[in-house]
């Protein structure tokens, strides 16, 4: 018993001793602060345009610390040719952290369309009421094709037929009670009662 005893009283002033040591004061550590670009769009994020018409781009401001800085500019608009068109802006600061954000231009074909795309579609069984709002213009109540019985997940959603071939959802937010933001990756009217899309949602969906 006594050299049990012993052995114990050994591990705890070695359990002690480590313990002094590990508290010991170490190399104090640098650190710094710093500041990301803070971009401001001037004009409206999704821009609607018809083919033909002018497209002036309202530009991007861009402060580091609430000092100006550059913005890099990429992306191009051909309002000669309907279609979706990204412009990105940027600023990097000096540490090499990026800031961006995006503008949408879309581009709708200018003859009246020849497609009336209202109704209510099916996708699994499940209901996709689609109202038109404008030639071309258009809003669907279950864009994702889920049970109604889902209410909180339904996704209404604005989209456009770009061209009577194209179909598109632009980038919108809190699109469903539950604030799933959306945007289609792709979408195409098969005819005037049928149309697919692959959206971009979260989770929930997948794609």
């Amino acid at each position: 018993m006594k050299k049990i005893l012993r052995y114990k009283a050994a591990i705890a002033i070695c359990t002690i001793a480590m313990a002094i040591t590990s508290c010991s004061n170490e190399d104090a550590v640098s650190s710094s602060v710093t500041y990301y670009a803070v971009l401001d769009m001037a004009g409206d994020r999704i821009t609607v345009l018809n083919e033909g018409d002018t497209f002036t781009d309202p530009g991007v401001t861009a402060t580091i610390d609430g000092q100006p800085v550059d913005v890099t500019v990429d992306g191009t608009v051909d309002t000669s040719t309907p279609g979706v068109y990204d412009i990105y802006y940027s600023s990097i600061n000096e540490d090499g952290f990026p800031a961006e954000v995006r503008r949408i231009v879309i581009v709708l074909e200018s003859d009246p369309s020849s497609v009336n795309l209202e109704g209510t579609f099916y996708r699994n069984g499940n209901p996709n009421t689609v109202t038109r709002l404008a030639d071309r213009v258009y809003q669907a109540n279950n864009a994702g094709g889920l049970a109604l019985s889902d209410d909180k997940n339904l996704l209404n959603v604005t989209f456009y037929n770009i061209d009577d071939e194209q179909l598109y959802i632009p980038y919108q937010e809190n699109v469903s009670v539950s604030g799933i933001d959306v945007e289609s990756i792709s979408g195409q009217i098969v005819n005037q009662n049928s149309f697919n899309w692959v959206l971009s949602a979260s989770s929930y969906y997948g794609t």
